[in-house]
């Protein structure tokens, strides 16, 4: 179910991919409890738009270890952000709408990330 929130100030249309389903990934990797996590899905648009103003160097460094380079906004499937205090959560990930992984592997990818504290 689409409904209309705001992003990086931009109001854009988006998903929220359901807590249960999260957790059920998690409880896969790890025996840790559950963090305050929050994915939406965006418009591939609104992805990328977002990705463009939340570029840094960590990141990069990230990706070159991660996938041997650098990769373009447009070859990201999603992305996950420590959250910001106002959001009453720890981590925010965004996904496109039309990645090239599954909805699984993206979940699942984005949470080891937290379980193995890369971030």
């Amino acid at each position: 179910m689409l409904i209309t929130d705001f992003i990086e100030g931009i109001e854009m249309q988006i998903e929220y991919i359901p807590k249960k389903r999260l957790i059920a990934a998690w409880n896969t990797l790890s025996k840790k409890p559950f963090p305050k996590v929050r994915m939406l899905r965006l418009s591939d648009n609104d992805f990328n738009h977002v990705l463009q103003h939340r570029q840094c160097i960590e990141d990069d460094l990230r990706e070159i270890e991660e996938w041997g380079r650098v990769l373009s906004i447009k070859d990201t499937d999603a992305c996950i952000f420590n959250a910001e205090d106002t959001d009453n959560m720890d981590y925010i990930i965004l996904a496109r709408k039309n990645p090239y992984h599954s909805l699984e592997e993206i979940i699942l990818h984005e949470l080891r990330h937290i379980v193995n504290g890369d971030l």
